[in-house]
């Protein structure tokens, strides 16, 4: 059977009783031990002083009274108590009593004794023997009056707080409520966003206390983020559905065409082929990136350095082959070693010169510049192209955004690349920045922890 769980308040509720019934506990018990040490110095002090009184009044000629007179000179020095005794032993081996003192040590030497404390049936004791010249002295002296007293306090102390704890109780309770209702007001959004019953995708933030300010804070962050990332996958989805569609259609209408008047023209079966091949083309360079996209996101595992200006110079060339008006340079050391899968640079490599290309009139120039400095491994691609104005410097690297939307389709691409890159560098833990560069075209700088 699951135990019920309880509410903040609850648990703060028993907690805090908890705390302070112990706490009452510890202050009674201290009561306790403190009020017996102070019953027994009492008694010690006491019992010394009639031993030393006794002591200091006995004189040589002492020694041949009669019981009588030595009951009448011990009886002067008691505090007129019944229940206290004196004994005297002589240095003879006589001994003599108080009044009624005999009784009342033969009683005490059938009880056991416990540092000089003697508990009898109704009765508490305090025994004190010394020997003095010969002399020795035994003081029995009755404290049931202290333990009395204590013993009122502690019953009136343990009633006082019961009633503390009884008027507590409410008020423990109250003040658990107002501490755990900033817990209970984020408990109910969070219920509301999750059963769909409000708009607000926020969770009340309360100021105090800090730590539960700062967890509101944070999960409204996440849930900030959460919204973003779906907007972003749902964007995703139409967006690739729309750019799947499009070439889809284009090369069902041809086959349709071809079945429809191949036969009677068939002069446009060539035609229609040669745009089938041209789109399904399209398409598989859109579901590969697509899949690269994918792929950009897994995290690397441990990987050992490479050399990446052999791989810079070979995606130099294969752009200027397939870009014949395009010039590349680089500016890098000879060798430049970093721990990065190669298909992920060659990828970020790709992407970036392909943009800078696609982007760039006749005769263009694009630099690579590929350096170590600062605790950084930096590389920039700097091109002469029609630039990027500024507000969307962070909207190219969306999947599917194009900087030019009118001329998006005498471009070649998907609009894929750019995303691509940022997820790479991200996965290393980089960042990447555009730059505009002088005169014109823009500058794309990645910096890669070393």
């Amino acid at each position: 059977m699951n135990k019920k769980i309880r509410t903040t308040s609850q648990q703060l509720t028993q907690l805090f009783l908890t705390l302070f019934i112990i706490i009452l506990f510890l202050v009674n018990l201290a009561f306790a031990g403190i009020s017996t040490a102070f019953i027994y110095n009492n008694a010690h002090e006491q019992a010394e002083e009639v031993i030393d009184t006794v002591s200091d009044n006995i004189s040589d000629h002492d020694e041949h009274k009669n019981k009588n007179e030595w009951k009448l000179f011990l009886n002067a020095y008691l505090a007129r108590q019944s229940n206290d005794a004196i004994s005297l032993k002589t240095p003879k081996g006589k001994t003599v009593y108080s009044e009624d003192g005999e009784e009342l040590f033969k009683k005490v030497k059938n009880h056991r004794n416990y540092n000089n404390v003697v508990f009898m049936e109704n009765s508490v004791y305090y025994l004190r023997t010394a020997t003095e010249d010969g002399y020795q002295i035994s003081v029995i002296l009755n404290v049931d009056d202290l333990f009395t007293l204590i013993t009122h306090l502690l019953l009136a102390i343990t009633i006082l707080n019961l009633i503390a704890i009884i008027c507590l109780i409410p008020l423990i309770k109250r003040f658990s409520r107002k501490w755990s209702q900033p817990i209970e007001k984020i408990d109910q959004d969070i219920e509301a966003i999750e059963h769909q019953t409000t708009a607000k995708k926020k969770v009340f933030v309360p100021k105090q206390p800090a730590e539960i300010h700062h967890l509101a804070q944070s999960f409204n962050k996440l849930l900030e983020y959460q919204d973003k990332a779906i907007q972003r996958e749902q964007q995703f989805v139409t967006d690739a559905s729309h750019e799947l569609k499009t070439p889809l259609a284009a090369i069902r209408g041809h086959i349709n065409l071809i079945k429809r008047r191949g036969k009677e023209h068939p002069e446009i079966i060539a035609k229609s082929l040669q745009y089938i091949d041209s789109e399904s083309s399209r398409m598989e360079i859109l579901v590969n990136e697509l899949l690269e996209l994918g792929r950009a996101k897994k995290q690397h595992q441990s990987i050992g350095p490479i050399d990446l200006v052999p791989i810079v110079q070979k995606e130099s060339e294969i752009l200027e082959q397939e870009y014949n008006t395009c010039s590349v340079y680089i500016s890098s050391p000879t060798k430049v070693f970093y721990p990065i899968e190669v298909k992920d640079f060659r990828l970020i490599i790709h992407n970036l010169l392909d943009n800078a290309a696609k982007y760039s009139q006749n005769n263009t120039k694009i630099k690579i510049e590929l350096q170590k400095d600062n605790g950084y491994l930096t590389l920039r691609v700097k091109d002469q192209g029609i630039g990027i104005r500024e507000e969307n410097y962070d909207k190219i690297f969306d999947r599917f955004y194009r900087e030019d939307q009118a001329h998006s389709s005498q471009v070649k691409g998907t609009g894929i690349g750019l995303a691509i890159v940022k997820d790479i560098v991200t996965k290393y833990h980089g960042k990447i920045s555009v730059f505009a560069n002088t005169p014109k075209g823009t500058i794309f700088e990645i910096k890669l922890p070393l």
